[in-house]
């Protein structure tokens, strides 16, 4: 178990919530050109996350990490 930001509580490192946190953890850890490559693949032809999962989902993504960084920066 471990305690997830997102989530507020302790979630199993098995479980689909650390996936989900981990996840965000590292794109939000990301330099912002660098993130925006992840996401929308624009760098040399690469496919970003919004090829495969849709802009809905990055939408989706974009909008977690900003909640991630204003709860890390309330949490001190």
């Amino acid at each position: 178990m471990k305690f997830s930001v997102l989530f507020g509580r302790e979630v199993s490192t098995w479980s689909e919530e650390w996936k989900h946190e981990c996840e965000i953890r590292y794109l939000a850890g990301m330099k912002l050109g660098d993130r925006n490559e992840a996401l929308d693949g624009v760098k040399d032809g690469m496919r970003g996350i919004k090829s495969i999962r849709g802009e809905k989902a990055v939408a989706h993504l974009r909008a977690e990490i900003d909640r991630y960084a204003a709860l890390k920066a309330k949490a001190g």
